[in-house]
């Protein structure tokens, strides 16, 4: 796989901060790719930033 297009993940302590920061995400322009938040063993969202790079956060 080629490195620059690998997905980069980014892990955040509980459901409140995954959501702050959803939001922060969105503000600095990312779009959301997918909701993932009802995943009860691992909820989280995937994003591409405005480059069109997947990023990901999670509750980890």
């Amino acid at each position: 796989m080629n490195p620059a297009r690998r997905e980069r993940g980014a892990p955040v302590s509980d459901r409140d901060a995954l959501e702050c920061q959803r939001e922060r995400a969105e503000d600095l322009g990312a779009r959301l790719l997918l909701d993932r938040t009802d995943d009860d063993d691992e909820p989280l969202y995937v994003f591409a930033d405005p480059s069109g790079h997947p990023f990901c956060l999670f509750v980890g």
